[in-house]
């Protein structure tokens, strides 16, 4: 019996459950089948050689960051070599692993493995680390060790057609990682480095019973009797002198060194006393090989501030001579700040970067340094030579040809170009760095004037002072921040970056924008070094010191130093001591910088208006505009000071007298610049620990949330500001220290209201010179050697010649008495 077929159609919610797990089923089909595909040889390859290239491409951007580290001010470019360096590393890594368990061959893949660690090992052969390496970065020299050995494992197993070039990269490239380990140790225990500090610190005693000092007999005009070491101590011998156990110096020379008129040991007064052609007085070619001698010697007397040796007092008021002489009263203001650069430019070099390790001994260890890199680039060309004679793919190689071309013997060729280049590039810039002049310079020295090579060793000398990869020690630019600006500002979405960095983008407060950094004006430079002339005149030493209790101490004792303090005076204020309130009255150093910035502020918004400028814009509408307009010009300042070089026009602001337009820089870069230490560099100035930060929020918060909310441009905050300085005015003595906005305000408002346009611009102008000379003087030392990392600031190269002259406070802000408070509070 057939029974009838019944057909059943299914109903629309079948359908869709059908779709749903065919959807669902397609998806799992599409993951497998990419697994599957990805595993194929083909693919395999493709990934190897396109993180081969990526990780190419990432050691060169290292790279060139490396080469331009002093330049590069740019936070994000900072964190971006911190995060290339964890990415290369770890594709390196896995690009290792990824050649090893490849199923199927090729020939290439050991020398791109050597290479890429090679390559990675040297990237950053100039900031590698310094002497005093605290981040531990000698030990990275094991983990290339570990790597190079991974390399030499895929050598041996994958096997290669060129094993003989690959075993000797691979036995040189750990060669130079067990040298630059060692070196870093010789370096840490040599005389000329490690130890520097401890040696100068016994060595500079001064007092009747020494044979290396004699203040009464220096003299800095001729250099005559500062025997300030440069070099050669370390070939010398070294031993204490009784009975007073003063270190000497054996300057004693040996038959052989008598008979040739050689002396291994150069001071400043043999580099002075020198009348060859080169360092003769009236050669004006000499000055620079002078001038880097002084730097080198200056460098090592700062090196014992930020190693924390101590120096006697007497030390500092012959080196307060030679400075003043030498580089503040130097009438050439580039060259007293060139010599700065230079003395901070070997500081930088000793504690952050591997040219210490590469000249710790002189000549014997630049050339062993130089013969590693020679001899690596003979085994890379003869690495690239059977390369190019050998290399046929077999027939069970996997290669990838595309259109006849071979992009395996590609990669492979511009892997060699970067490795010769690497090593050419790091040659070239240890025999053209400061210290190889230095020892040429001083190699120059030593010789008596009949020497029969004097010729050759000056066409040498003058050929590699001319020769320069840049002429620049120091990116010469300051930040400036403006109050008036920035104060509205609210980083959420930095912020929510330095969340998502976990801490790598620092985190910003609020109105702590920056402007963009200009570099340092021409006129600020002799403003500077005027005031620091000014300071020093009257500086009475005797009465600044603080001597110590001597009353149980041994007679033959040394004085211990203290420091010296500068007054308590604003010599720029001394004919207007209507506003010497502003400094001394005044709680903090804080305080005096925002109350002077904001007084700045405006009145160059009352210069602006004067002369056309137009402020009411909405403040989202001036930084727009200020932002499109920032790409075709540079606008440091409302009022314009230049002139239109092509077409020999004046601005619509109309050209500045001269005189004008110099008080107008000085007053308003130094301004904003010494608001930019406060905001970002707190450790900088005077104040101590958390002060700054607290004033600026306070200042901030009565900024936004009172006095100038709702104001919404320049012109509105001023007017504003005027009301707030008008009622401050008449309420007198009422009006609290602690609101810097209205003390700004009230600031501003009287010198606009007394001074005449040249007057007020004058007294700003001279006001900030000096602020900066008191503000430069504090104790922390490590937070200006921290800022050499990032290419140093402005402000160092200040406290850096107050310390040669003894200076380490200034009276003008009020210290406090933080254990006093301590102990009130604990009773």
């Amino acid at each position: 019996m057939n029974w009838p077929c019944r057909l059943r159609f299914p109903n629309r919610n079948e359908h869709k459950r059908a779709r749903k797990m065919m959807g669902i089923q397609d998806i799992r089909d599409i993951v497998s089948s990419l697994f599957i595909m990805l595993n194929k040889e083909t693919f395999v390859l493709f990934r190897i050689e396109f993180l081969v290239v990526l990780v190419t491409v990432l050691f060169l951007v290292m790279f060139i960051i490396d080469v331009f580290r002093r330049h590069i001010r740019n936070i994000f470019m900072k964190t971006m070599f911190s995060i290339l360096d964890a990415i290369s590393d770890s594709i390196v890594l896995y690009l290792l692993g990824a050649m090893q368990t490849a199923k199927f061959k090729n020939h290439l893949f050991p020398a791109w493995a050597l290479v890429l660690v090679s390559f990675r090992y040297n990237v950053d052969f100039i900031s590698g680390y310094g002497v005093h390496d605290r981040h531990g970065r000698r030990y990275m020299e094991w983990r290339n060790v570990v790597k190079l050995l991974g390399s030499a494992f895929l050598i041996l197993w994958r096997g290669s057609r060129f094993t003989v070039p690959l075993w000797s990269l691979l036995a040189l490239q750990i060669l130079r990682s067990w040298y630059r380990f060692c070196e870093h140790g010789l370096a840490l225990r040599s005389i000329w480095h490690g130890t520097s500090s401890e040696v100068i610190s016994e060595y500079m005693r001064a007092g009747p019973h020494t044979r290396n000092w004699k203040p009464e007999d220096c003299n800095p005009e001729n250099m005559e009797g500062y025997k300030y070491l440069v070099l050669g101590e370390t070939n010398q011998g070294i031993r204490l002198k009784k009975p007073r156990y003063v270190l000497y110096i054996h300057t004693a020379q040996s038959v052989k060194q008598a008979e040739r008129g050689f002396s291994s040991l150069v001071t400043l007064d043999k580099i002075w006393g020198c009348r060859r052609n080169l360092l003769h007085p009236d050669n004006k070619e000499g000055n620079d090989p002078k001038d880097l001698c002084l730097a080198f010697a200056l460098s090592r007397l700062l090196r014992c501030r930020l190693e924390d040796v101590t120096l006697q007092e007497e030390i500092f008021c012959i080196n307060r001579k030679l400075v003043k002489t030498k580089i503040i009263e130097e009438q050439d203001t580039n060259r007293a700040f060139r010599v700065m650069e230079l003395q901070l430019s070997f500081v930088n070099d000793y504690f952050n970067t591997h040219y210490p390790m590469v000249f710790w001994s002189g000549y014997l260890s630049l050339f062993s340094n130089l013969l590693l890199s020679v001899v690596t680039f003979g085994v890379v060309c003869w690495l690239a030579v059977d390369i190019r004679k050998v290399y046929k793919p077999p027939k069970d190689d996997r290669a990838h040809v595309v259109h006849g071309l071979n992009v395996d013997m590609i990669i492979t060729w511009v892997f060699m170009f970067f490795m010769l280049f690497k090593e050419i590039w790091e040659m070239v810039s240890y025999l053209v760095s400061d210290w190889t002049r230095l020892l040429l310079v001083c190699s120059y020295a030593q010789w008596k004037e009949e020497h029969t090579r004097d010729r050759r060793m000056e066409g040498t000398i003058s050929s590699f002072f001319k020769s320069r990869i840049t002429s620049k020690h120091w990116h010469g630019l300051i930040d400036q921040y403006v109050f008036l600006e920035s104060y509205d500002d609210i980083p959420r979405c930095w912020n929510v970056m330095h969340q998502i960095s976990t801490g790598m983008v620092p985190k910003k407060g609020d109105g702590a924008k920056l402007r963009s950094a200009i570099s340092v004006p021409e006129c600020i430079k002799p403003a500077i070094l005027k005031k620091l002339r000014a300071s020093l005149e009257k500086l009475n030493t005797s009465n600044n010191l603080h001597q110590p209790d001597n009353t149980n101490r041994n007679q033959e004792e040394p004085t211990i130093r203290s420091g010296i303090l500068l007054p308590k005076v604003v010599r720029s204020l001394s004919q207007r001591k209507q506003y010497n309130w502003a400094c001394f009255d005044l709680p903090t150093c804080s305080h005096v910088i925002l109350v002077w910035h904001i007084a700045t502020s405006l009145c160059e918004i009352k210069f602006a208006r004067d002369h056309g400028v137009d402020l009411s814009k909405h403040g989202f509408l001036s930084s727009l505009s200020s932002y499109f307009t920032g790409c075709c010009s540079s606008k440091p300042y409302l009022v314009d000071v230049d002139v239109d070089e092509m077409t020999k026009e004046k601005k619509v602001n109309g050209k500045l007298p001269d005189k004008l337009k110099e008080m107008y820089v000085t007053a308003n870069s130094l301004s904003r610049y010494c608001a930019y230490l406060l905001v970002s560099k707190p450790d900088l100035i005077p104040d101590s620990f958390y002060v700054p930060n607290m004033v600026l929020q306070e200042t901030v918060t009565r900024a936004r949330d009172d006095i100038l909310k709702k104001c919404d441009s320049l012109q509105s905050r001023y007017d504003k500001l005027m009301e707030v300085a008008e009622k401050a005015i008449q309420d007198g003595d009422d009006i609290l220290k602690e609101d810097v906005v209205r003390l700004g305000a009230k600031l501003g408002k009287e010198l606009i209201d007394q001074e005449s346009k040249e007057e007020c611009w004058e007294i700003l102008s001279e006001v900030w010179a000096e602020l900066l000379v008191h503000i430069a003087p504090t104790w922390n030392a490590e937070a200006h050697k921290q800022c050499l990392e990032s290419g140093g600031e402005f402000i160092t190269y200040i406290w850096a010649l107050l310390w040669h002259c003894g200076i380490e406070k200034s009276k003008l802000w009020p210290v406090e008495d933080v254990y006093g408070n301590d102990v009130e509070n604990m009773s």
